[in-house]
């Protein structure tokens, strides 16, 4: 069957066996005159030998490199279904850092397809995300789905049981137009990357469990023996405090204090023992400020830390008291180890407006540490065994989550680097509005 890559393949080997002629003529050459300066013979046949074996060496590599330049400058690259299969299986994915799976996967789809970027466009699913290979790939609006995009040649649906996931796919890099078949081999490609992607991360997902479960059993244990005997001792003491000894002005604050701790650390332990179980906040109106205050001052700073406090007023939220205490607790204690227990801690209250032009009461928390990176707070942060400190568990920012989203609210971070310190910020409801949401529902049901 007549075809026109045969054809121009047939020049290959035309032209290595033009070049082929030319080395054995110039070996022979060279070979002669050696020759005859040794044995003084003007014809040799091992000159001819050693021309013929040059030539014939260098003929098939010269044809493979001539065919391999003309394929490119004529043909465009084709999907290699087997290649593909290779490079996008789960087992090496799931072997990635859980923030890494995605861009890899990514890369080996333009690899495999020979496209210049790739975007995995998951925002419409429960926690979804954008993603994209490389970096600084054009970005995809949310209201783009299934429409075209003057920067990507393809927008493909990916098989997702709750919500939408699209997969975008740039220009080829031979800038090639995209045929009927092609198009084809892609849309299984997608749908076998989408399975390999399951496949990491329901991987990543039981080795979480395995570690929740591992974390459960030891926390339990400890619970039961030596931290459940120091509690009692704590408890002990703060009966006893009240001999009379101490000003009667110190023993007050010694004994709420630490009755104060033994309880925060009592409800943390029972947190600790399953991060996943039920949060129930009883929800009351809530002087947020108030908390605040009460908080910075019943707390033992260190000596070479400053507060910052900027109170706006706010109006009373949804919240339960004890929860929340624990949430800022937690936050202050990362703020203090971010800055090695020297620097500024700064406190600020404000009524902000969220996405639904519904009012928030937002608290923000900065410190002046160490910084979060742009890659762990968008892949890692507030994630269950999540930590950037050598001695962290990773559970107290996933518990402060659960428990603000328990309460309607939003819990963030910002920061502009390592070394440039950072901010939480954490949005609750005003309890005007909860109760006016209650209230709807109530109608509507």
């Amino acid at each position: 069957m007549f075809s026109f890559r045969r054809l121009v393949h047939s020049f290959a080997y035309f032209g290595a066996t033009l070049a082929a002629i030319a080395v054995f003529v110039l070996v022979l050459m060279l070979a002669e005159s050696a020759v005859y300066v040794v044995t003084g013979q003007p014809v040799s046949v091992w000159a001819m030998v050693i021309a013929a074996i040059s030539a014939a060496f260098g003929y098939a590599p010269l044809v493979q490199s001539m065919q391999r330049t003309l394929d490119r400058l004529f043909f465009r690259h084709q999907l290699d279904t087997l290649a593909a299969i290779r490079q996008l299986g789960a087992g090496d994915l799931a072997q990635l850092p859980v923030q890494d799976v995605e861009t890899a996967l990514l890369e080996r789809i333009c690899n495999v397809s020979h496209r210049s970027y790739a975007v995995l466009d998951e925002r419409k699913l429960p926690d979804g995300d954008c993603y994209a290979f490389p970096a600084n790939a054009p970005l995809i609006d949310i209201g783009d789905q299934n429409q075209s995009h003057k920067s990507y040649d393809l927008c493909l649906r990916l098989p997702a049981a709750m919500g939408e996931a699209y997969l975008w796919l740039g220009p080829r890099l031979d800038r090639w137009p995209m045929d009927s078949e092609e198009r084809a081999s892609l849309e299984s490609l997608s749908k076998f990357s989408a399975m390999s992607l399951e496949h990491a991360r329901l991987t990543h997902q039981q080795s979480e469990a395995a570690r929740l479960d591992s974390l459960s059993r030891v926390t339990k244990q400890l619970h039961s023996h030596d931290l459940k005997n120091r509690l009692h001792d704590l408890s002990f003491l703060a009966h006893h405090l009240g001999s009379g000894k101490l000003d009667e002005e110190d023993v007050k604050r010694m004994l709420s204090a630490i009755r104060k701790v033994t309880g925060r650390m009592q409800t943390l332990m029972q947190r600790m023992s399953d991060p996943n179980a039920p949060v129930d906040p009883i929800l009351a109106p809530l002087d947020l400020v108030q908390l605040l205050k009460s908080t910075v001052k019943e707390r033992l700073w260190p000596e070479s830390l400053t507060m910052s406090e900027s109170y706006n007023e706010l109006p009373a939220v949804a919240g339960d008291a004890d929860l929340l205490q624990g949430v800022f607790e937690n936050l202050y204690d990362n703020a203090v180890q971010a800055m090695l227990r020297q620097g500024e801690i700064s406190i600020e209250t404000r009524l902000v407006t969220d996405a639904k032009d519904v009012e928030m009461a937002q608290v923000r928390v900065s410190d002046q540490g160490c910084g979060i990176s742009e890659n762990f707070i968008r892949y890692r942060l507030f994630r269950l065994f999540a930590t950037s400190k050598s001695n962290g568990l990773g559970v107290g920012l996933y518990l402060s989550k659960r428990i603000v989203e328990a309460h309607g609210g939003t819990i963030a971070a910002e920061s502009e680097g390592a070394g440039k310190g950072s901010t939480f910020i954490v949005s609750l409801p005003l309890w005007q509005n909860q109760r006016e949401m209650s209230n709807l529902a109530e109608e509507v049901t």
